[in-house]
This record gives C-alpha cells, structure tokens and sequence, in this order.
C-alpha cells in the first residue's frame, strides 16, 4: 500500500476521535494539555491496537479460497459500510455532548470514547489483512495521526471550533469509501 494511501486511511480512521475531540475540548476549562494529551494518547492506543486486532481476524479468513477470489470486494465493503456509517453519523447523530468539567483529567470517558471510535479502525484492519500490506506500519501510522488529529481537536474545541467536527467526520467517511473503490479497481484492472 502506497504512502499517500496508508497517510489517507490514517486520517479517515481518525475523523471520529478528532470529532469526539473537538467536543471534549469544548468543555475543558482548566489544564486544558494535560488533559488533551491523556484523551490524545487513549484515543492513539485504541486507533493502533484495533487494526492489528482486526488484521488478525481478517488474517484467519483471508486464507480460504473462496474468500481470496473475492478479498477485494470484502475490503471494499468494510471501508464502505464505515464510511457510510461515519457520513450517516455526521448528519444523525448526536449534535450535543453533555459533559460536566470538574477540572479532573476524566480517563473512563476517554477510554469509552477511545473504544467506540476505534471500531471502524477493527474492520479497516480486517479489510487490510486481504490485501499486500505492512499491518504494523499502518496501526503505527493511525495510532500517531489519531494523537495528533486528537490534540489539536482538543485544542480547537477549546477555542470554539465545536462545529467542525461534524466535516471532518464526513471527509473521513468519503476518504475510506474512496480507498475501498480504489482497491478494487486496483485488483480488476491492475
């Protein structure tokens, strides 16, 4: 897998944790890089270790025949259904997040979180194992740029950018969507 391509999902699978960032970050008063940093880190761990557990799955499957004439369309069909799923959440999910800020750094809320967004990144992992890939490289790339996206989330929703995130969860959803097609296309006209 290309670079660009591997940079692309990184950003996609991270579109979520950046999203539920920005509205953490709306309600932290105090200590606001402590706690951006703890959020950053969780939401890193969870983005690095589920593709791997996914790959995993994915691996087990990928060796019977019948599923290897069609891995293709299996990795397009995860990164389209979480695709689909994160544009369908940007415009029917929950607009408001209603978080009481007690100036503590809150680490189950963050490890909640951290799970829930890092569901897609599992079923990119299980799309990545039916496809030439270092699956090590990608979950380091997504755990980094998921820290990243998330800091600077927090940070933005700190300083009043609260509506963002709803676009950077619809950009995320179209970038998987399009990665998926982009396998296929590379398996049947490559």
């Amino acid at each position: 897998m290309p670079l660009v391509q591997v940079f692309l999902l990184s950003l996609g699978v991270s579109a979520d944790a950046f999203a539920c960032s920005i509205v953490r970050g709306t309600v932290i008063r105090v200590n606001l890089l402590k706690r951006a940093l703890v959020l950053a880190a969780v939401f890193g761990f969870f983005q690095a270790i589920m593709p791997l557990i996914g790959w995993v799955i994915g691996y087990f499957f990928s060796g019977i025949t019948v599923i290897a004439a069609i891995d293709h369309w299996i990795s397009f069909t995860l990164l389209a259904v979480v695709g689909i799923k994160m544009l369908w959440d940007a415009f029917h999910g929950e607009d408001d997040e209603e978080v009481i800020d007690d100036g503590r750094i809150q680490l189950r809320p963050a490890v909640i979180m951290g799970f829930a967004t890092s569901i897609d990144a599992l079923a990119v992992g299980m799309s990545l194992a039916f496809v030439e890939v270092s699956i090590i490289n990608v979950a380091l790339a997504m755990g980094v740029i998921t820290f990243i996206m998330s800091l600077a989330g927090a940070w933005m929703g700190h300083h009043g950018a609260g509506k963002l995130g709803r676009w950077a969860t619809v950009i995320g959803g179209l970038v998987l969507i399009g990665i998926g097609a982009n396998i296929v296309v590379e398996h049947v006209f490559g």
